[in-house]
């Protein structure tokens, strides 16, 4: 899935940032982590992505953690901040690798309300997807979401 480059005017309301947005609210959640479901998959600027939703469509306060390298040392600092942001009311979009990647993924997902699932096309073998899910349980799942594969910048254009 690609996604358009938000226009000021009239790019957030783009049918496919609509359905996205719907499709992980239809569970509430304050805090939610985007994790990769293989290696390599790029899940920040998703997750910028649902923090810019958030705020342009609910007006709520939004923030993203990038704990993609998150080392097994501060987990549970983190832990500790991710409640903090909660608390003081802010939406928390949380940036995750896959667990194959990075063990504290997992733990820090658990963490989370919910959890949106990035699958890389072409790349993400269902062993995975399913590994991942039993590994962070499958009730936390509010969703998945269908990346191509290829290298990206921002918004999902192709880089170049």
């Amino acid at each position: 899935m690609t996604f358009p480059s938000p226009d000021p005017q009239s790019g957030w309301d783009d049918v496919r940032l609509q359905k996205l947005w719907l499709g992980v609210e239809h569970r509430e959640w304050r805090s939610i982590a985007v994790l990769g479901a293989s290696e390599s998959v790029e899940t920040v600027q998703i997750a910028e992505l649902l923090a810019q939703l958030a705020w342009r469509y609910r007006g709520e306060p939004s923030g993203v953690s990038d704990l993609r390298d998150l080392s097994m040392r501060l987990v549970d600092y983190h832990v500790r901040e991710m409640r903090a942001q909660v608390a003081a009311g802010t939406r928390l979009v949380v940036a995750l690798r896959s667990i194959f990647e990075n063990p504290t993924a997992a733990p820090i997902a658990k963490q989370a309300d919910a959890v949106l699932l990035c699958i890389a096309l072409g790349k993400t073998s269902f062993r995975s997807a399913e590994e991942t899910i039993s590994a962070i349980g499958r009730d936390r799942v509010v969703g998945s979401i269908v990346l191509r594969a290829t290298p990206r910048n921002s918004w999902g254009r192709r880089s170049g």
